[in-house]
């Protein structure tokens, strides 16, 4: 595979908007011309394909160390070298300093080696994509609790769910629960800056150029990998937890081997997950935020003061214009009807008097037309 730059060494955006557009993507369509309800499954085909291609255009030798590390890493968390420590189940007497010293030692080396193969892992993760620093994090501790859940439930049920109380579905239902809340703050994130993204940084007077941007930027493949990674999740934990919780070393084999191939697949989905949203949105070295969060960060950092919104300023001549960002780094701008004082985002229309906002204006001091974006500083991550 070619040699490409890392991320962080790339102009901002650069990877997304260069070659191949997911809006000049075409593909040849059977089904969805006389069945027009599978029309969307056509177009999930298309931007499965856009991933595809842009994913042997940017994945270099790093992506490729740090996939092979995570699946070793999770190839040597199941397996003791034949030692019998899996199998055996260890020895509910030895706990704590008493129980690692109980371990085979080729049980404990293994160990050893996948705990640094995943903290390896994790610290090339956060270094490769810095926009998802924080969720790369969250998508971690879903992952860790919906094991550990698993693991509870089958402690004390080793057949679960058969043969089992109503108790031993909490641990179950608990890591479960936190993985579905952390993984939708990860989506609700990435599309709200996507959204923002798109209306700050692509604004353009012609519709069908902002369509074509929002196609650009759609994220429902990454959306269909986000619920697929989840499920995986789960998948994976449930065979882990089986390959232990039974004590016949017979019927553990079929056990680790799913263990490690869903587990790989895990990490693949993980890295696909961290990739798309930090090539579509830029190596701008700011965290991927939800509206909500942004606003909190702001007040955090003392910017309160920015609440009531940044005026724009016109290119050529300095001076005040209809146009502001508000706190959340949304638009604004005053509706092109003098009789009017609505204000809305450029290009819907007013409730008011029903014009369409502009997404261009024209500054009354000089006549100088310019888009919106031209009218404030570029001193927003987004």
């Amino acid at each position: 595979m070619e040699e490409v730059e890392p991320l962080a060494e790339q102009q901002e955006g650069e990877l997304m908007h260069t070659g191949l557009r997911l809006s000049e993507m075409r593909l040849e369509q059977r089904l969805s011309i006389n069945q027009p309800w599978l029309a969307p499954l056509h177009d999930l085909k298309v931007e499965f394909s856009f991933h595809y291609k842009k994913v042997r255009e940017t994945w270099g030798r790093q992506s490729i160390i740090t996939l092979c590390i995570g699946c070793l890493a999770f190839l040597t968390g199941s397996s003791d070298l034949a030692s019998g420590e899996l199998s055996g189940g260890g020895s509910i007497w030895h706990v704590g300093l008493d129980g690692i010293e109980a371990v085979e030692w080729q049980a404990f080396a293994m160990m050893v080696l996948s705990i640094s193969l995943w903290a390896l892992f994790l610290m090339r993760t956060l270094g490769e994509y810095p926009l998802m620093r924080e969720k790369t994090l969250y998508l971690f501790i879903g992952l860790i609790c919906v094991q550990g859940g698993i693991i509870m439930s089958l402690a004390g049920a080793p057949d679960f769910p058969f043969n089992s109380s109503l108790m031993n579905f909490v641990g179950l239902v608990i890591g479960i629960a936190v993985l579905v809340f952390l993984a939708f703050n990860t989506w609700q994130a990435v599309v709200q800056t996507r959204d923002l993204h798109v209306e700050t940084q692509h604004s353009h007077p012609d519709p069908r150029k902002m369509e074509d941007a929002r196609r650009d930027h759609s994220l429902q493949a990454w959306v269909v990998v986000l619920v697929g990674w989840s499920l995986l999740a789960i998948i994976n934990g449930w065979f882990g937890a089986h390959s232990v919780a039974y004590r016949d070393p017979s019927g553990m084999g079929i056990f680790r081997f799913l263990y490690f191939i869903s587990g790989s697949l895990l990490i693949w989905t993980l890295l696909h997950l961290l990739w798309f949203p930090q090539i579509m949105l830029g190596a701008t070295g700011t965290e991927i935020e939800s509206h909500r969060s942004r606003e909190v960060s702001r007040e955090m950092r003392g910017e309160e003061s920015r609440d009531a919104g940044q005026r724009g300023n016109c290119p050529s001549c300095g001076g005040i214009t209809p146009v502001t960002r508000l706190a959340t780094g949304l638009l604004e701008v005053m509706c092109p009807s003098d009789e009017c004082e609505g204000v809305g985002a450029p290009g819907e229309r007013c409730e008011e008097c029903s014009s369409v906002f502009p997404n261009r204006i024209t500054c009354e001091g000089c006549g100088t037309s310019a888009p919106i974006s031209d009218h404030l500083p570029d001193d927003e991550a987004w």
